[in-house]
């Protein structure tokens, strides 16, 4: 179906003069503000608290959000999206408190360390430890070790896959659910997805900007593109892994990667609701807002967790 006309606005900013013009520092400055008119309202939940756990990274913030009712809680944890470069906790607060309320769990954000300054694969294991703390102190933190799921959107989406399939290798803690929202994950387009040629340009996110910008500045070798750790939809193995709730959207150069993990996942055993949302661009997920399709994506996510959770 054509581009919703919704986005006709958004889609005149020339986003890719932006940044060959603009420092990161002022990008990073620009994409927090960028979705200030988009992004849903703040409501209210149980309680939010601001901490952080030590990684081998760093000491990396997260923020807690519980639910209004006082049992122990399942957990999801939410990993946010900006191209590795960009993003917080701050961009993603309202989705968060959505998502606790809605699912009645509690859900952590975290907020990992950016590229250049952290580059493959310090993310990955960061926030990978951090599922791993959630897991370790979970009773202590009154929520439920044997129902821990993890999401996110975009490149959170990447980092979520890659840590499904680590758990899986390594064996220290149980991922029961995981969530990928018009994620990266196959970064310098190995595997020859279409829409990486269909949605090239003039949909917000571009190739141009994936292959030029996004990964360069997250790797310190474009080799290392190859490694599943960075590319998960080029891992060899794609059994026991997480059941799935796959987002896509039509007119995003990531769409076919994501479609394609789907399979992979779905072909190796696991229940995958894949879902791709027509006339729809990279970022709608968060455009809470303005765009209904928003709204009801999240919603999905919200009761695939509460039916894996209730289950």
């Amino acid at each position: 179906m054509p581009i919703n006309p919704i986005f006709n606005d958004l889609l005149k900013t020339d986003f890719s003069n932006l940044y060959s013009s603009l420092s990161i520092d002022q990008m990073r400055k620009y994409y927090v503000k960028s979705w200030d008119d988009f992004k849903g309202d703040i409501i209210e939940v149980g309680s939010v608290t601001n901490s952080t756990v030590k990684t081998s990274q760093r000491d990396t913030p997260i923020r807690i959000y519980n639910p209004k009712t006082e049992e122990t809680h399942p957990v999801f944890v939410w990993i946010h999206g900006g191209g590795f470069i960009f993003g917080s906790i701050e961009v993603y607060d309202s989705i968060c408190r959505k998502i606790a309320n809605c699912v009645n769990c509690t859900v952590i954000s975290v907020d990992y360390g950016l590229s250049p300054e952290h580059k493959f694969p310090e993310p990955i294991e960061e926030c990978y430890q951090v599922v791993k703390w959630v897991y370790e102190n979970a009773k202590r933190l009154n929520m439920q070790p044997d129902k821990i799921a993890v999401g996110g959107d975009s490149v959170g989406g990447t980092i979520t896959a890659v840590i499904t399939q680590i758990s899986r290798d390594r064996g220290e803690f149980p991922i029961v659910y995981q969530v990928e929202i018009n994620a990266m994950l196959d970064l310098l387009g190995e595997t020859k997805p279409l829409s990486r040629k269909e949605n090239a340009k003039g949909y917000r996110l571009e190739t141009e900007a994936i292959e030029g910008y996004f990964v360069p500045n997250y790797l310190n070798d474009l080799s290392k593109a190859k490694d599943p750790m960075a590319s998960p939809l080029l891992a060899e193995n794609f059994e026991n892994l997480p059941n799935a709730c796959i987002i896509t959207s039509e007119y995003d150069p990531l769409r076919d990667e994501g479609e394609h993990y789907a399979r992979c996942l779905s072909e190796a055993g696991a229940n995958v609701c894949l879902k791709r949302y027509n006339g729809m661009i990279h970022g709608f997920f968060n455009m809470q807002k303005t765009v209904p399709e928003a709204r009801e994506a999240l919603n999905l996510v919200c009761t695939k967790l509460r039916e894996t959770f209730n289950h």
